[in-house]
């Protein structure tokens, strides 16, 4: 079977995709508004025991509120029975929200708070108003005890009158104090219950949940049976996310090896508008999600032939030396190839120099490409030399132009793109639009559009240098709206590759062009 994370469609795959489509709009065209604000749609080929090769549909959680349509598997464990225990807890937890907001928003707890806020007040403004008139009474002492005819037995009731004005403002202090610590005591009681019921919620949401993926139970093609709860835990993974198993592709292979079915080829496709936290687009097949499906697919195809990851563009391409000074050294990265030391592999491109230049006082990457891009990647010689030109990168001294060709017809012949960008942590390496990410500006220029075969080159001027700037830029419906040619993250891969590729620097006074 193709690896479920990194694949390029089966054609029997993509067959039963377009079957799938058709399917549902002529047998549930109620659910076309649902499935247009976005839905992950599932196929896997299977053979049966008696040699018939079929497919298997699946969408991701539920349509129309069930799991269980007609023509598709179903749910791996259906939590969801209006009788069972997970609906009739999570209805308890239900009930305590509703007392938690109901007390939040009682007339009790807003007669408690406006009280408190009242007697607090009621102290500050008597207690300065008090020692207002306490501070004149206190100036007036100083003035009649600096008087040399002073009567002695005034100077006596004015001692008198200053210790009891001490004490009469220390009394009044410990009275409105009261006054506020017996509201306030009312409103910690009323808090207190809250604090309960809040508790109690998320100690019965917590044990709901380790029910829930204890009894969650999958199989493997070796035999085996391990809760989802295990699974995620000898993965190192902490406690799964909410809806882990309600993946399509989870649901395939689970319906595949409980029904003594071969599974042959894979894939998960995207019907729909792009939700907002992420990038998808209509049609496009993707990789499993790495938060929820990966440890559990991992488990489930043990005991399964599976093809590796494939790999669109190779790495085993020579670095061809650009340009070279006393100072600075520029590459041609193949696509394919890291440019730094990473996890994945030992093999990239500083390392590759630093054996060519043993002598150098140093060969550091200035810069990064993505493994996929293919290009110009500069290196510095000497120390000095990286910490200036890093400099003059942060400072964006450097111009930089890459070649991309898009799958689509871009309207605008120029442009610019400014979309932020964060890391989309669930889906790691992927990047997502995001108000809190970083900001990214892309400007472009189109070269020339293939309408035959629905394509346009574009040059890229980009301003940031975000982590997939171009590829989101590219891909996202408020950027340019057409994927770069072989991009598996964002678009559709293909055999050749990635089509993007950086050709021209501007950096130091150097101008180098490939």
């Amino acid at each position: 079977m193709n690896s479920p994370f990194s694949y390029i469609p089966h054609p029997s795959v993509q067959k039963a995709a377009d079957e799938l489509r058709a399917f549902v709009r002529s047998h549930y065209p109620e659910w076309l508004p649902e499935l247009e604000n976005g839905k992950m749609m599932g196929v896997l080929i299977v053979r049966h025991p008696d040699g018939r090769v079929a497919p298997l549909y699946a969408y991701s959680g539920q349509i129309a509120g069930k799991s269980d349509h007609d023509g598709f598997v179903p749910a791996i464990f259906d939590y969801l029975q209006p009788d069972g225990i997970f609906k009739r807890e999570e209805a308890n937890i239900s009930d305590i929200n509703h007392q938690i907001e109901a007390l939040w928003s009682s007339s009790d707890m807003l007669s408690a708070k406006y009280d408190l806020e009242r007697a607090r007040q009621n102290m500050d403004s008597s207690l300065s108003e008090t020692k207002r008139l306490f501070d004149e009474h206190k100036e007036e002492r100083h003035r009649l005890r600096n008087d040399k005819n002073a009567d002695p037995g005034i100077l006596k009731k004015l001692q008198a009158e200053s210790q009891f004005e001490k004490a009469e403002l220390k009394r009044l202090k410990q009275r409105l104090q009261s006054e506020v610590d017996i509201a306030k005591d009312r409103v910690d009681d009323l808090e207190s219950q809250l604090k309960s019921m809040d508790s109690e919620r998320k100690s019965r949401s917590a044990i709901l949940q380790r029910w829930l993926f204890m009894n969650f139970r999958l199989p493997n093609a070796e035999g085996n049976i391990r809760s989802v709860g295990d699974i995620f835990s000898a993965a190192q993974r902490g406690l799964p996310p909410s809806g882990t198993g309600e993946c399509a592709a989870p649901k395939l292979l689970y319906y595949a090896l409980t029904h003594n079915l071969t599974p042959l080829y894979i894939g998960e496709f995207w019907w729909g508008a792009s939700p907002k936290n992420e990038l998808r687009r209509d049609g496009v097949f993707y990789g499993a999600c790495q938060s929820k499906c990966a440890p559990i697919l991992s488990w489930m195809l043990k005991g399964v032939q599976v093809d590796p990851p494939q790999v669109f563009s190779a790495s085993d391409a020579p670095l061809r030396i650009v340009y070279e000074d006393d100072d600075i050294v520029v590459v041609d990265k193949p696509s394919g190839l890291l440019s730094v030391p990473g996890v994945a592999s030992d093999d990239n491109a500083q390392s590759r120099l630093q054996k060519l230049y043993p002598n150098e006082e140093c060969i550091l990457a200035v810069h990064r490409l993505d493994l996929a891009t293919s290009g110009l990647l500069l290196f510095a010689k000497k120390l000095l030399v990286f910490k200036r030109l890093q400099e003059a990168f942060a400072t964006r001294q450097v111009k930089k132009r890459y070649v991309a060709t898009l799958s689509g017809i871009v309207p605008q012949n120029k442009g610019i793109v400014d979309l932020p960008l964060e890391p989309d942590y669930e889906n790691r390496p992927r990047q997502r639009v995001a108000p809190s990410g970083s900001r990214a500006i892309t400007e472009y220029e189109v070269i020339e559009r293939d309408y035959t075969n629905n394509t346009t080159k574009v040059n890229f001027y980009p301003h940031t240098g975000r982590t997939h700037q171009l590829r989101v830029h590219s891909a996202h419906p408020q950027g340019l709206n057409c994927p770069i040619l072989g991009d598996e993250l964002y678009g559709t891969p293909a055999e050749e590759g990635l089509q993007l590729r950086a050709v021209e620097l501007l950096v130091d006074g150097r101008h180098i062009v490939i």
